[in-house]
């Protein structure tokens, strides 16, 4: 398990810094300034607004192959739906090739596409709808008609998300955006921008625990939801607009079932890989890549110890691979203060409070077994070694346990569905001293 403070640096590591952020805001404004001044423009120009990752501070830092920045510009003009939309693109490249700063732009489905050094700018002209000046229409460069979108809507929805998880979401969309570059294929499509956040916004995991532990069980959540409801059947999900000015608008319709079926066995694939080598710094750097921290080492000692003791029964059921489990911990002292522990971390003090929660992608109904090794003279003297299977305490996937014996013990869970064995979880050790 990585420590919060490994994720924390790096979710800085990836954040653009203040000086790409300096440069991206004098860009976008100047631009803003030229087509507001620009006197074959002025008369249609009408108001202009940041959108996007930038503007919801979503973005990250660009990745060794994708040296681009994207910026987001909406350009609010005069004219109603009755024009013919791609006059309205074509006029707007025009002016923008009028100065030499913006020579490279050309039309785009729905924008003016802009090459600058190391930022790509979609200048994306709009009208106002007559009924509500806060929704606008769009343009469409191959029917030459318009179509609704929000993007005031989408960045108050994002402010919500976040601010209703703990302001928990927009780090986590930041971690899903790099993984995303790290990992999509060149000939696939992954769900990117408003579609990514909103299917991670459908399926987030409780906020109020770990980075990491947020992080998998909303991974856990988007394979469960979507792989064998949808994917395994051929079909794609309808991921549904957030705006509530917006309707019967899929976010997912531009992506091909085989782009998101992609997308889906990434994930789990990367789910799988954590389930059988561990959540050490080690993994998430397969993952996530070398801009997550190294971490120390841990020692492989302690989960041997445990592994090997003589009294840790042999699973009872036979075992079906292809889906994860993990265990979440939470450690109370004496004081009801919660204290950050990873697995195989320092030891801690008797008496304290565990809180295992298992975490799985599995669909229920299913039942969790759990199996904890204790080791060590103090534990064979209390007859108390264990390492049979048990029944969760709470519900169906919490065990409560406390610190009592000095020495290395083990805690799995176990997913049980119809007489098979589903998924398991890699040890998770506790020492005490």
């Amino acid at each position: 398990m990585a420590r919060q403070k490994d994720f924390d640096s790096f979710i800085t590591n990836i954040e653009p810094s203040d000086s790409t952020v300096s440069y991206i805001s004098s860009v976008h404004n100047n631009l803003r300034d030229y087509l507001k001044q620009y006197d074959l423009y002025s008369d249609v120009y009408l108001d202009s607004f940041l959108t996007g990752s930038y503007a919801k501070h979503t973005s990250i830092r660009p990745v060794k192959d994708d040296k681009k920045r994207d910026v987001d510009i909406i350009i609010v003009t005069k004219y109603d739906s009755s024009i013919d939309s791609r006059k309205v693109l074509e006029e707007l490249k025009n002016v923008l090739h009028a100065s030499r700063n913006y020579e490279s732009a050309k039309i785009q489905h729905h924008s003016i596409g802009i090459e600058m050094g190391q930022i790509s700018i979609d200048v994306v002209p709009v009208i106002q709808d007559k009924d509500d000046n806060q929704l606008y229409l769009i343009a469409d460069d191959k029917t030459g008609e318009w179509s609704f979108t929000d993007p005031k809507g989408h960045k108050e929805w994002s402010t919500s998300v976040n601010q209703d998880n703990s302001n928990r979401y927009k780090p986590l969309v930041k971690i899903f955006k790099w993984w995303r570059h790290k990992h999509c294929p060149h000939n696939i499509k992954f769900p990117k921008g408003i579609t990514l956040e909103k299917v991670i916004a459908d399926n987030l995991g409780d906020s109020t625990t770990a980075t990491e532990d947020f992080f998998i069980e909303t991974m856990e959540n988007i394979v469960s939801n979507y792989k064998d409801n949808y994917v395994d059947l051929g079909l794609n999900p309808v991921v549904n607009d957030p705006s509530s000015k917006i309707r019967f608008n899929d976010l997912l319709a531009g992506y091909s079932l085989n782009d998101f079926k992609e997308f889906i066995y990434k994930i789990e694939e990367h789910l799988n890989l954590l389930n059988e080598n561990g959540t050490s710094n080690d993994v998430w750097r397969t993952i996530l890549g070398n801009e997550f921290p190294k971490g120390e080492q841990e020692s492989a000692n302690n989960y041997l110890i445990c592994e090997r003791a003589s009294h840790r029964k042999p699973l009872l059921w036979p075992f079906s691979r292809g889906s994860a489990a993990f265990i979440r911990l939470t450690v109370k002292d004496n004081n009801e203060n919660r204290i950050e522990y990873i697995s195989n971390g320092d030891p801690l003090a008797k008496g304290y409070s565990l809180r295992f929660l298992a975490i799985t992608g599995v669909k229920p109904p299913y039942t969790v077994k759990w199996q904890i090794t204790n080791t060590g003279v103090e534990a064979m003297q209390a007859q108390c070694l264990r390492g049979y299977f048990e029944n969760s305490d709470d519900g169906r996937n919490t065990k409560y346990e406390t610190t009592s014996y000095t020495g290395s013990h083990s805690v799995q869970c176990f997913i049980i569905k119809n007489g098979i064995c589903m998924a398991k979880s890699k040890p998770y050790i506790i020492n005490i001293r």
